[in-house]
């Protein structure tokens, strides 16, 4: 019962960080002396929220790296996408599969 509640917290937590990196990120995007530097702290920050709650979740972050490659496929062969979009999501892909 005490590790349901102490992992209940944890998500709690998880999920208040990641409101609050987002947020950040939003504001960055309207200040233009954020550095991309700056930007990229946040945005790795989001990433590792990501892993730390899906794990707490009960998703690995293998599941998680496929399923964000299933997405990547499906927006791949979707019509409509531009030509920078695709390639867009070809660079994630590549990046997703190099860490295999």
């Amino acid at each position: 019962m005490l590790e349901i509640a102490i992992n209940v917290k944890m998500i709690d937590n998880l999920q208040c960080q990641l409101l609050s990196l987002v947020s950040q990120l939003f504001l960055s995007m309207q200040d233009n002396a954020v550095t991309t530097a700056e930007r990229a702290e946040i945005l790795a920050g989001i990433e590792v929220i990501l892993y730390l709650l899906s794990d707490k979740l009960g998703v690995s972050c293998k599941t998680l790296d496929q399923k964000a490659i299933s997405r990547i496929k499906v927006g791949l062969l979707k019509e409509g996408s531009t030509e920078e979009w695709k390639a867009s999501l070809l660079e994630i892909l590549h990046h997703l599969d190099n860490r295999k």
